[in-house]
């Protein structure tokens, strides 16, 4: 198939694509860090990362555990039961996060933005269930990205990503990130005032915000 008639194809597909403008090849088999595509051309895969497959394709004991736990049951709604294997793997990730989480509680999602969404709406209600209804902003920071969905958008900060969907999408203050290769803050001792002064940022964006901050979210 050429790129053109590729690029046709793409149109043809009754698939939403991600662009319209470039041929997309049908991945028909993973192995490793490596795709194949349906003529059998290999790639190595630097993209899967960013959809959370950091453990590489076709990993048999990943596989083997979803197919065990598939016939045994696939879903149960978390409004009416919990799971063996649920409450075994949230005391796991409590164990993994260390002391400051002991005590604490898991809450699974479906994926990335979800789970951003989730966190925003506890945020939230954490601060209306100890009578602090004002509280509703989340800060975070400049370049950030949390997600696709509108409430991930509001507090990422890609302002071209979140352009065209200002209407909808919440604007609350991101302050820097820190970033040592072009500091803009010019320290030259090993970056120490440069984090003080990052903190500072935050300070005052929750000072400006006149007690409306509910959370700061950053990785």
């Amino acid at each position: 198939m050429t790129d053109s008639a590729a690029v046709q194809d793409t149109f043809r597909s009754a698939l939403l694509r991600r662009s319209f403008r470039k041929a997309f090849p049908p991945a028909v088999r993973g192995e490793g860090v490596y795709i194949w595509d349906s003529r059998g051309k290999q790639y190595l895969d630097f993209s899967g990362s960013a959809a959370v497959n950091f453990i590489g394709h076709g990993v048999r004991d990943v596989v083997d555990a979803m197919a065990a736990q598939a016939r045994k049951i696939p879903f149960v709604h978390s409004s009416q039961f919990t799971t063996p294997v649920g409450e075994e793997y949230a005391q796991e990730l409590l164990k993994f996060a260390g002391p400051n989480f002991e005590g604490g509680a898991v809450y699974f999602t479906s994926g990335g933005s979800e789970a951003i969404e989730t966190a925003l709406k506890l945020s939230r209600q954490y601060q209306v269930e100890i009578g602090q209804p004002r509280r509703h902003q989340v800060l975070s920071r400049t370049q950030s990205y949390h997600g696709s969905t509108l409430g991930a958008l509001s507090v990422s900060g890609n302002k071209r990503r979140r352009e065209m969907y200002l209407p909808m999408v919440r604007e609350w203050a991101h302050v820097g990130i820190p970033y040592c290769y072009r500091c803009k803050y010019d320290c030259t001792d090993g970056c120490r005032n440069c984090g003080r002064e990052y903190a500072m940022e935050l300070d005052r964006a929750i000072e400006a915000a006149e007690g409306t901050v509910a959370g700061f979210i950053f990785e």
